[in-house]
């Protein structure tokens, strides 16, 4: 049998519960690309192999990426199992890909796009909507940077750039990749008809400690790529909102419909701070 088209891998660990309507959608995608779906299983205690032999779905494989944690590792034995394929499509075990989503992405690669991201209807488990994003990121005032958990990459840029940087966890993990990449020559686009449901935490814990994971990361980051333009200087506006939370906190106390963005301000400005510490240069 001809090598596919195009590989989806989706990093996973214990997502049985939740992986299953992904699949589905997935499966369902009208296309004109030849498909399959690796599993890049990063240690699951779940039987994730026997969970997906048993909902038979043929285009569906596993691939074993359980002797290092961490995301990247499961992207790179991901995209190791996707040999032969054009183009590598990645998302994620919890999330839900829209109708004509692979084949918005298969159309932006036939047009030449090397490098894409798409975009995320941000939502709550209970299928609230948190709205849009369908731009690229570009918060760091450097490069742009597509979202790990809806993205495409030709097989001819890892050969180029080399895999996901796996010394990122937590944060910055797909950022350094597409840096790399531009910098290498890879214009990044932006394929906004390539849509998922992108699920977002709302418990505080939660939200503080995976803000504190992308301020370290930007401080890593920072490290990497001052070198190479990347500014010091953090957006006042970000400051500035920082600002007012504390100042409400003081005043008021710490409300429920707060929580989010105070934990998620609040957290962000500790990793900044523990990020600038572990990495010995100042990045607030």
């Amino acid at each position: 049998m001809s090598a596919p088209d195009v590989t989806v891998v989706i990093p996973c660990r214990d997502v049985t519960g939740v992986i299953e309507r992904q699949l589905r959608a997935i499966g369902e995608q009208a296309t004109a690309a030849r498909f399959e779906v690796v599993l890049a299983d990063n240690g699951s205690s779940d039987d994730l192999r026997g969970f997906v032999d048993r909902l038979g779905l043929p285009e569906v494989r596993v691939v074993d990426a359980s002797d290092t944690p961490g995301i990247n590792h499961a992207r790179n034995r991901g995209v190791e199992g996707a040999a032969g394929s054009a183009l590598v499509v990645f998302c994620d075990a919890d999330d839900l890909v829209h109708p004509g989503w692979l084949e918005a992405h298969w159309q932006a690669y036939l047009g030449g796009a090397k490098l894409q991201g798409g975009a995320l209807h941000r939502v709550l488990a209970d299928g609230s909507e948190l709205g849009w994003q369908t731009e690229l990121q570009d918060t760091l005032r450097f490069l742009p940077w597509a979202p790990g958990a809806n993205c495409a990459v030709a097989t001819e840029v890892f050969a180029a750039c080399g895999p996901f940087d796996e010394s990122y966890r937590g944060g910055g993990d797909e950022t350094d990749f597409f840096w790399r990449a531009q910098l290498a020559g890879y214009e990044l686009v932006a394929v906004p008809d390539a849509r998922i449901d992108y699920l977002m935490r709302i418990d505080a814990k939660g939200v503080y400690r995976q803000n504190v994971a992308y301020g370290k990361s930007h401080v890593k980051l920072f490290a990497a790529y001052q070198g190479r333009g990347m500014p010091r200087s953090l957006d006042p506006a970000i400051a500035q909102r920082l600002g007012r939370d504390l100042a409400k906190l003081l005043l008021r106390g710490f409300r429920r419909d707060d929580s989010y963005r105070v934990m998620k301000d609040l957290g962000f400005a500790a990793g900044r701070v523990i990020g600038s510490i572990e990495h010995r240069t100042v990045y607030l």
